[in-house]
């Protein structure tokens, strides 16, 4: 953390719920930067693994600081362990943990923007399997979730293509902006995906930004290229 940059807080909250959280609790925690205004939130999936291996709010607090990005909160969601891949996998159970039990404790806990009189508004953002829920995320509530950050989006299981790729090319074309980025290091056939994805956004007119950089699939790449997104997203 740079001298002389304020600093947002960071608190940590347990959830409890039978139905949608695996072993029947969660550990979110919530960024609520130096700021007095009501803000958009960025729910990040893999929370803990951003807070710790990418040093995200330190992150934020810097771009704030330095006028890249608009003062953002952050949920940070700690993942399901082994129950991981499937919470991740375009998963109806997740986005019900969303709006029942995140976004409420989010809006109880953090002065954020009221969603209804600003939609689209909130960002949503995770890496591999929590790039893929970051996409599905947006395109299942795109008038909450309209800014989408997908790291390395695990958008195909080898030559199986998961369901964002029917929703891109089937479906309505929903008022979301979308970055991706990927390693051209990172596992082939997830750059592969990546590389179909995001032509097949354009060609629908989704507005994307896609980047691929010289690095593989680990939470320092992810963490370095994380910057051009959030201020491509959330420019002040």
């Amino acid at each position: 953390q740079r001298r002389n940059v304020p600093r947002g807080i960071v608190t940590k909250v347990e959830l409890r719920s039978d139905f949608f959280f695996a072993g029947g609790k969660r550990a979110i925690h919530l960024y609520q930067p130096a700021s007095g205004d009501a803000v958009p939130l960025i729910v990040v999936y893999d929370g803990s693994e951003y807070l710790r291996r990418a040093k995200l709010t330190k992150m934020v607090d810097r771009l704030i600081a330095e006028g890249r990005i608009m003062p953002v909160a952050l949920a940070l969601i700690d993942n399901g362990g082994a129950a991981r891949g499937l919470e991740y996998s375009c998963n109806e159970a997740t986005i019900g943990m969303l709006i029942e039990e995140i976004l409420p404790l989010a809006h109880r806990e953090l002065n954020l923007l009221d969603i209804k009189t600003n939609p689209g508004s909130f960002g949503v953002l995770g890496a591999s399997m929590g790039g893929l829920m970051a996409l599905y995320t947006g395109l299942r509530l795109p008038h909450i979730f309209g800014k989408v950050l997908s790291q390395s989006g695990a958008f195909s299981f080898g030559v199986y293509d998961t369901i964002v790729f029917d929703l891109v090319r089937c479906g309505d074309v929903l008022p979301i902006n979308i970055w991706m980025d990927a390693g051209l290091y990172d596992m082939p056939s997830l750059l592969a995906a990546n590389r179909r994805m995001h032509p097949l956004l354009e060609a629908r007119g989704y507005p994307v930004i896609y980047r691929e950089y010289n690095a593989g699939h680990n939470y320092p790449a992810w963490r370095d290229d994380l910057w051009r997104g959030l201020a491509s997203l959330f420019a002040r």
